[in-house]
């Protein structure tokens, strides 16, 4: 069947709260995701941390694509395709460094930091002397720009600006990287692990899936305590795509240890900040890939590499001027729950795997709608918090809300743009008011 938008809305009933699995095992469906919602989205890149050097460079992708994202001498960031203009070699099999130029290792093509096409060997025997050095640089991604540090990317350089396209998802971005002076910094070194199964298994779950942990998850809460309820939480949709959901009251797990010391130490300027956005644990997912657990310092992208695969990106955050003591045991806390072989992240890898083998070897699966149902028509609007708001901390309005932007991205030739009335909430005035407080 072709891969039309009549095919499309008859699988995603975002409305109603039904989707077709189709969408995460079809090769058609993916190939169009790469030109429409990966060529189109502004993707996460990197952190400020990771490239805080002239010339230094980390390699990651955008979809399907290899791409650099390299520190300028001026200070700014660039980020191009990893692919020679030659015959589309890498030309940095490196995942991250420091480099002034990069050398395509099959016919010598050179290029600097910058993407511009510098060097060509035997260029006068073998081009007599006809080939633009300045039209073949590296191809450009057309925008990049950061919020609060974090970098992102867009190939579409008809695309709103990135403040746009975070909306309402800044005001709880600002809940868990502005909670003291100097921000966050992403610790060296990105854990990696692959997954059979669809990237939007994950992303849709990150965007407010809850419900799964105390079922999915039970052994790992009954060790840590202690657990919770749908009472003890909320969970909001933003119409842009992205989604978060969160408990209301932080608990210590490490208290005699320099984290724990470190946190309740810090919490009170925290909450000066943030206000009771700082005692907030929450899952979020940024439309489209791009997710994390500030409650454990985690952030992840989910990197797609066909429609049964994809990789996992993890990288720890901590507060920049925390003490050292406390940044390690951050990170072997981060590991050790949600790391490729974390007591917590295994369980999941483990559901998605098993949901795509259904998908790829029946076909009466593939033609059973899922229910998405939950907390459907219980939306409000909250003083506090912008965005569809739900009393819960189970539901799926941020799956819904995903699918819809998915389905616009996917169905339309030109940038979806949201009219201004359907925008939830008032992200700029929040944000403006960054110690806004939430509501108990």
């Amino acid at each position: 069947m072709a891969v039309d938008a009549d095919y499309l809305h008859s699988l995603v009933n975002w409305n109603q709260g039904s989707i077709g699995p189709e969408i995460f095992i079809s090769d058609e469906i993916y190939k169009l995701e790469q030109e429409r919602i990966f060529g189109r989205s502004w993707l996460f890149l990197a952190h400020d941390s990771m490239i805080p050097n002239p010339h230094d460079f980390f390699a990651t992708y955008m979809g399907g694509d290899p791409v650099l994202v390299v520190r300028q001498p001026d200070g700014s960031v660039k980020a191009f395709l990893n692919a020679c203009r030659h015959r589309g070699m890498r030309v940095c099999r490196a995942e991250e460094g420091n480099t002034r130029s990069f050398m395509c290792t099959y016919h010598g093509w050179t290029y600097d930091s910058a993407g511009k096409l510098q060097s060509v060997p035997n260029q006068e025997d073998a081009y007599f002397g006809k080939l633009s050095l300045e039209d073949n640089g590296l191809i450009q991604v057309a925008q990049v720009d950061s919020y609060k540090g974090m970098i992102f990317g867009n190939f579409d350089p008809t695309a709103p600006p990135l403040h746009d396209y975070l909306g309402d998802l800044k005001y709880y971005i600002d809940g868990w990287v502005d909670h003291a002076e100097g921000g966050i910094e992403v610790l060296p070194g990105a854990i990696k692990w692959t997954i059979n199964a669809n990237w939007k298994l994950a992303a849709e779950q990150f965007a407010g899936d809850t419900y799964h942990a105390t079922t999915t998850h039970l052994s790992s809460l009954l060790s840590f305590g202690p657990g919770f309820d749908a009472k003890d939480g909320a969970h909001v949709s933003l119409r842009e795509g992205h989604g978060e959901s969160f408990l209301f009251e932080r608990h210590t797990r490490f208290e005699d240890d320099p984290l724990g010391q470190y946190n309740e130490e810090k919490r009170r300027i925290a909450r000066e900040r943030v206000g009771d956005r700082a005692d907030m644990v929450a899952n979020f997912n940024a439309f489209p890939n791009f997710s994390g657990l500030p409650g454990s310092a985690n952030i992840r992208v989910w990197h797609p590499k066909g429609p049964n695969k994809f990789e996992i990106w993890s990288f720890t955050v901590v507060e920049k001027n925390a003490p050292e003591e406390a940044k390690r045991a951050q990170q072997i806390s981060a590991s050790f729950t949600e790391g490729a072989a974390g007591v917590v992240e295994t369980d999941d890898g483990e559901n998605w795997g098993m949901i795509s083998g259904v998908l790829e070897q029946g076909y009466q699966a593939r033609k059973m709608a899922w229910n998405y149902e939950m907390g459907l028509g219980t939306e409000r609007e909250h003083p506090d918090f912008p965005g569809e708001y739900h009393d819960s901390f189970f539901g799926e309005a941020g799956q819904r809300g995903f699918y819809r932007r998915w389905l616009e991205f996917m169905t339309t030739e030109a940038w979806p743009v949201i009219p201004p009335e359907e925008r939830n909430g008032t992200a700029d005035a929040v944000t403006a008011g960054s110690n806004t407080g939430g509501a108990r």
